[in-house]
């Protein structure tokens, strides 16, 4: 079946962006397609990796090795600096697999934020991302994203926060926000 890759983009401030991303990979995986799972900015033991983590011949689970577990706004200079570096090295490493050709669906999640934050050089990632094998679906995560990126989209959803415990003080639950 010849199939063209289309782009998504799943944005906003509500809670369910990785939910989504999520739920593609395993219906993906349901008709044995290959995906490629890329968190960016996540360092901490999460519920979609111990599951995800379980399809090795058919899922790449990758987080980008970065030395600080740190939200960025509670980082120095010094160590967004680095950040930046370990996530660009990460990127660069995601586009290798990317443009391999193994891969059905690549989810960047978080990769928005990245953008955003001045992580990752807007033009750069969506040339890669433009330029892709072009049977390679390609879903991308984060709170908003650049015009850019909403011209190249095919879906845009955007989940937005009407309620959230949070705004009552409550912090990230296991199992439902992590």
């Amino acid at each position: 079946m010849d199939r063209k890759g289309m782009i998504h983009l799943y944005i906003g401030n509500g809670k369910g962006k990785t939910t989504a991303a999520i739920g593609m990979a395993i219906r993906a995986l349901g008709w044995n397609m290959n995906v490629l799972f890329a968190q960016f900015l996540k360092t901490t033991s999460t519920g979609e990796r111990n599951i995800l983590d379980n399809f090795p011949e058919k899922l790449l689970f990758f987080r980008l090795i970065q030395r600080h577990s740190k939200f960025l706004w509670n980082m120095t200079e010094k160590e967004l600096s680095e950040t930046k570096e370990d996530i660009l090295r990460g990127w660069r490493k995601i586009r290798t697999e990317i443009f391999s050709g193994n891969y059905d669906i690549v989810i960047l999640d978080e990769i928005l934020d990245c953008i955003q934050c001045d992580l990752l050089d807007l033009r750069e990632v969506l040339k890669d991302i433009s330029e892709r094998p072009a049977k390679v679906e390609i879903v991308c995560t984060g709170r908003d994203a650049p015009k850019d990126f909403y011209e190249a989209a095919d879906y845009i959803t955007k989940m937005g926060s009407l309620k959230h415990p949070y705004d009552r003080g409550i912090k990230a639950r296991c199992g439902i926000e992590y």
